[in-house]
C-alpha cells in the first residue's frame, strides 16, 4: 500500500504538470483561432472511439469492467491496460486544455482505477499477490489519485467508501491517499483546481483577489438572481474576490470572463482571510435574494 501510494503520490502530480504545459504548447497554435482548438482532441477522439469505445466517455463503463479484465492472466493484459492508462491521461489533457467544457472529476478516478489494476496485476505476476486482492487495489488507487491531484484526502476517503458501500476499506482507503497526498506535497504539488484558478487569476476578466487568499465561499445562484445570463466579467465582484469553480450539474468548470453564469450554479469564491462575512453580505446585495437561514 506504501509503494501504491508512493506511485499514485508520482503519477498525480506530474498529470497535474501535464495540464499546464499542454496549455503552453496550445498558446503556440497559430493556425486555429481559440474558438475551434476543440477540433484538436475532436480529431483524436474519433478513430479511438471507433476501435476502443471502451475508453472514451467519463470513464465509468471501463472502471467497472476492470474487475473482469484483471481476471484475465499474462503479460499482454498488463501490458494493455497500461496503454489504456497512458491513452486515457494523454486524452485527458489534451481535451481539458484545448478550452471544451470538461472537468477532471471523473478521468482523475479512471486513471487511478487503471494504476490500481496494473500495479495489482504487475504484482500478480510476480507472485507476490493473490489474484483476488487486485479489485482491492483499484478501490484504494481511485482514492489515492483522487487525493493527489485534488489534494482532498478525506473528500476521496468518503467518496470511494460511499461508492462501495462498506467501510471495511476504510483504513487501507487512508493509507493510500494520505502517502499519495504526502508523495504530491513533497514534490510542490498544488491543488489542481488553486492552480488553475491562479493561473487564470487576473486573465480574461476574471476578478483578481489581494495577496494570499486563505478562505472560500460557495454561493448558489438562484433563479431570480440578477446573476443569471451575465457573463463572469460583466459583474462587479466584491473586493477580493476570485471565481475559482463553477458546479453546474454533474460538472466543474473553471470560468473565464466570457463564461457565463446559470440558475442552478455553485460558486466557489476564493477571498481573502478576515473578508467572509463582508463578501457574503455583499452576494447578498448582488443577487437581490434573500438567503434563508
Amino acid at each position: 500500500l506504501l509503494i501504491l501510494g508512493i506511485i499514485l503520490g508520482l503519477l498525480g502530480h506530474f498529470y497535474k504538470m501535464g495540464l499546464f504545459s499542454c496549455k503552453k504548447l496550445y498558446a503556440k497554435i497559430e493556425f486555429l483561432p481559440h474558438w475551434l482548438l476543440g477540433l484538436i482532441p475532436l480529431a483524436i477522439l474519433i478513430p479511438i472511439a471507433y476501435f476502443l469505445p471502451l475508453i472514451t466517455g467519463p470513464g465509468s463503463r471501463l472502471i467497472l469492467d476492470l474487475p473482469e479484465m484483471v481476471t484475465k492472466t499474462g503479460w499482454i493484459m498488463l501490458g494493455t491496460l497500461v496503454f489504456f492508462y497512458l491513452l486515457r491521461l494523454v486524452f485527458s489533457i489534451i481535451s481539458y486544455d484545448s478550452g471544451l467544457p470538461s472537468g477532471v472529476f471523473l478521468p482523475v478516478l479512471t486513471m487511478g482505477a487503471l494504476i490500481g489494476a496494473i500495479y495489482g496485476l504487475f504484482m500478480v505476476q510476480l507472485h507476490l499477490l493473490p489474484r483476488v486482492l487486485v479489485v482491492n487495489l483499484i478501490i484504494f488507487s481511485m482514492a489515492g489519485s483522487f487525493a493527489a491531484v485534488i489534494r482532498a484526502p478525506f473528500t476521496a476517503i468518503i467518496l470511494i467508501t460511499e461508492m462501495v458501500g462498506s467501510l471495511l476499506h476504510l483504513m487501507p482507503l487512508a493509507v493510500v491517499a494520505f502517502i499519495a497526498l504526502f508523495t504530491d506535497q513533497l514534490l510542490g504539488g498544488k491543488p489542481i483546481y488553486d492552480s488553475l484558478a491562479q493561473a487564470m487569476e487576473g486573465k480574461n476578466g476574471v476578478s483578481k483577489t489581494a495577496s494570499g487568499y486563505g478562505d472560500q465561499l460557495t454561493v448558489p445562484v438562484y433563479e431570480s438572481s440578477q446573476l443569471v445570463g451575465k457573463k463572469v466579467a460583466e459583474i462587479k465582484w466584491p473586493k477580493g474576490t476570485l471565481v475559482k469553480v463553477i458546479h453546474r450539474s454533474s460538472k466543474d468548470i473553471i470560468p473565464n470572463g466570457q463564461t457565463e453564469i446559470l440558475a442552478g450554479d455553485m460558486l466557489v469564491l476564493a477571498v481573502d482571510s478576515g473578508q467572509r462575512g463582508e463578501v457574503y453580505n455583499a452576494m447578498i446585495k448582488l443577487q437581490e435574494v434573500k438567503f434563508d437561514g
